[in-house]
Order: structure tokens, then C-alpha cells, then sequence
């Protein structure tokens, strides 16, 4: 990890895009890989793309694959903010491919969280994302009582809360449908 820094990341290859994803409305999926050279765990990235150039991020270490609790799953790694900047940098690396990409993520709940209220581990990353990612290319929202974070790209939507108040409703529906 010599000559590295944290906000470097760690390096991460684009193993695949898949045609749908895991959820119905999904139109392609873009699925990213990479190692943390601290605790050797291999991460997954699937960053699935909506119509209005919306991506929901989503990532498990690797070893959960066939867990239907991959993204719950705690690693115990306690090196977050290394996993965090690698996803901000894939998020880069989608916005070189699509500049009008906004994206979302969830906060999984875990074991010690309650229903209807903001999970842990969306705490931690909406402190992240909000300490890293400014508000000059991005609108950001938060939807604490969804564990919802909302990024919508100002250059490629005039109507930056529209596009969020869709993206709710989608998230909060499959959430009830769940």
C-alpha cells in the first residue's frame, strides 16, 4: 500500500455489465471487484442503472455472495472509509462512462437496528458522502426513515427534487413490497 493514501481507495476493476438486475425496473447492471490490501477481503460492486440515468449502489464482500443477507452482513474489517472512497471512485469511473449518472444507496439494516428508523450503517455513510461529495455537481437528499441518500447529477435534471421524489416513492414501494 506504499505511496497510497486512503482517499485513494483501493484499485478496482469493471468485471461486467449485465443486461437487468436485481430488481425488476433494473435496465443494466455494471459489476465492479477490488481487494483491500489491508484485510485481503475481495468486495462486489453492482451498481445497477435505472431509466433517468439513476445507478443504486450496492456492495457485499465476497465471501457473502450466496447469502440472502449479503449486504447486512458486518465484515469487522473496521476500515470503512477505504471501502467508502473505492466506491466514490467507481462512482467517478461511471460518471466518465454516463456524465448525467445520479445515484442512490440504502443503509442495510443489521441486528441492532429499528424498523423506521435510520440504520447505522446509513449514518456512517451519509456522513461520508456528505463530507466528501460537494453540492456543486450534486443535489443531495436524505430520507433517514428509508436509510435512503440520494445524489441527483444538477447538469443533466432541471428538476433535481422531482427526479428524488421518484426515486423515494420507487425505493419505499419496493420496501412494502418486500
Amino acid at each position: 500500500m506504499e505511496g497510497r493514501t486512503m482517499s485513494d481507495g483501493y484499485p478496482f476493476v469493471l468485471g461486467m455489465i449485465e443486461q437487468g438486475g436485481s430488481y425488476y425496473l433494473s435496465q443494466r447492471t455494471y459489476q465492479y471487484r477490488f481487494k483491500s490490501l489491508r484485510s485481503n477481503h475481495t468486495y462486489i460492486v453492482r451498481a445497477e442503472r435505472f431509466s433517468e440515468h439513476v445507478y443504486c449502489m450496492k456492495f457485499f464482500d465476497k465471501a457473502h455472495r450466496h447469502s440472502d443477507d449479503k449486504f447486512s452482513l458486518l465484515t469487522n474489517t473496521f476500515e470503512p472509509r477505504s471501502i467508502f472512497y473505492t466506491l466514490y471512485h467507481i462512482m467517478l469511473d461511471l460518471l466518465g462512462r454516463d456524465p448525467n449518472a445520479s445515484f442512490f444507496f440504502i443503509g442495510s439494516a443489521d441486528e441492532h437496528d429499528e424498523v423506521g428508523q435510520a440504520t447505522r450503517r446509513y449514518r456512517i455513510y451519509r456522513k461520508f458522502v456528505s463530507s466528501v461529495i460537494g453540492e456543486r455537481l450534486f443535489a443531495h437528499y436524505r430520507v433517514n426513515d428509508t436509510s435512503l441518500y440520494i445524489l441527483v447529477n444538477k447538469s443533466a435534471h432541471t428538476d433535481p427534487d422531482s427526479l428524488a421524489k421518484r426515486i423515494t416513492a420507487e425505493v419505499q414501494s419496493a420496501f412494502q413490497n418486500a
